[in-house]
């Protein structure tokens, strides 16, 4: 969404405010594997003393892939988005200022890149998981699997010492 900015451009105090649905529906990265509809952003653009300040929360539910057992599940989350809109270019190093595309601000792409950036790469199913076995595969979150305990064979001679202990 493209929004017309050019009333509050000039005058100090003005805002423009927005509530839509931005299509998040192509996102994936990490254990997330896509954004289900609908999504809701809704926030203001205020002109302080000159600097265009962006506001924005955002609902939405992901569909993910548990980064360690590997089952679908779906998450809601919250995101608050701020940056400052500028017209000119600005340092590389400056990650949350956006440049005007004229009198006009890219809702969309500010939007869509703060959500990127502010998801967990890596996301549980549930804080608890226990993830897969490393060697037969079994879900470790439904109970033990029939592997047992595997002992790393470069700690093996430190569990012949114990034995010979006792």
């Amino acid at each position: 969404m493209r929004l017309n900015l050019r009333e509050i451009i000039n005058i100090p105090g003005a805002s423009v405010t927005f509530d839509y649905a931005p299509d998040l529906s192509d996102t994936a990265f990490g254990s997330v594997r896509g954004v289900k509809a609908p999504v809701r952003a809704v926030g203001f653009i205020k002109n302080n003393a000159g600097v265009l300040d962006f506001t924005a929360e955002v609902d939405a539910v992901l569909a993910c892939t548990c980064a360690r057992c590997l089952k679908e599940f779906d998450k809601s989350v919250h995101l608050r988005c701020q940056a400052t809109l500028t017209e000119q270019e600005h340092d590389k190093d400056e990650a949350d200022k956006y440049v005007l595309d004229g009198d006009y601000a890219d809702v969309d792409e500010i939007i869509l890149t703060d959500f990127v950036l502010n998801m967990d790469q890596r996301i549980l199913c549930r804080e608890d998981c226990q993830g897969l076995c490393s060697t037969c595969g079994a879900d470790l979150n439904n109970g033990p699997c029939a592997c047992g305990a595997q002992i790393d064979p470069r700690l093996a001679v430190l569990g012949q010492l114990l034995e010979n202990e006792t």
